[in-house]
């Protein structure tokens, strides 16, 4: 990934006569469109955030939380602490912008209610097509709300949720949604709760779905049950072209269940 000025002094500079916002669009041409904020700049981007009686505070805001530059295609934020609070802030500038195509928010503090902000956001914006949640606390309830979107969002391509707390509940939820969901091609739920129960909601749907090219679900204790149903999908299924099933506890029971389906690594 490109990074552009990891510190974002430019970002953080006193007002000038034309505006930050004016001198981004000057520059558009000349610099990648990815930006990185690091630890530092976020916590300085706070403090601004707080100091009600800047001038053009929400001028500020709208650039911090990309609602004015329309070069803004990258976003990475992953190890920065944001938790449902920042999420908030990032929900709502995803409702205007427009420009963003992926985003990194791996490694935080988001839980459920971070997801939902998010999720309302996605409801609106169709520009977003790579969200990289991995390493946070969603749980079931936090996947409802990311399902429920999933029914009816068009753009989103790629969603990683691995190491959070999805169990059989929050499976059930995604099941539904990948039912109907017809973007999706790559979801990666590695490291989660989702158990043999779990599976065998995400293999009824995987006999119905023909979008999702890549299904990542190792180390979630699927066993040699939740091996069975999904080797039952594939039967049906001809869009998924790799199921990583590696750490779920499948003996040789599953594993004669499983054959020797070259998508499935395990």
């Amino acid at each position: 990934m490109d990074i552009l000025n990891p510190n974002l002094q430019w970002l953080l500079t006193e007002f000038l006569p034309d505006g930050p916002l004016a001198i981004i669009s000057n520059l558009s041409r000349k610099i990648n469109r990815s930006i990185y904020f690091d630890k530092g700049s976020m916590n300085r981007i706070e403090e601004l955030l707080n100091l009600d009686a800047i001038d053009g505070l929400e001028e500020y805001k709208e650039l911090v939380l990309i609602k004015g530059p329309s070069l803004l295609e990258d976003l990475d934020l992953v190890r920065n602490q944001i938790g449902d609070k920042e999420a908030k802030y990032l929900g709502e500038a995803l409702k205007i912008n427009t420009s963003l195509q992926e985003l990194s928010l791996g490694e935080n503090q988001i839980g459920d209610q971070g997801a939902k902000y998010l999720a309302e956001a996605l409801k609106i914006n169709f520009s977003l097509q790579i969200l990289y949640l991995g390493g946070n606390q969603i749980g079931d309830e936090g996947m409802k709300y990311l399902a429920k979107v999933l029914k009816t969002n068009s753009s989103l391509q790629n969603l990683n949720l691995s190491e959070n707390q999805i169990g059989e509940e929050g499976a059930k939820y995604l099941a539904e949604a990948l039912k109907v969901n017809s973007s999706l091609q790559k979801l990666y739920l590695s490291w989660n709760k989702i158990g043999e129960e779990g599976a065998k909601y995400l293999a009824e749907a995987l006999k119905i779905n023909s979008s999702l090219q890549e299904l990542d679900l190792w180390g979630n204790q699927i066993g040699d049950k939740g091996a069975k149903s999904l080797a039952e999908a594939l039967e049906v299924n001809s869009s998924l072209q790799d199921l990583n099933l590696g750490y779920n506890r499948i003996g040789e029971e599953g594993a004669k269940y499983l054959g020797e389906d070259k998508r499935i690594k395990y």
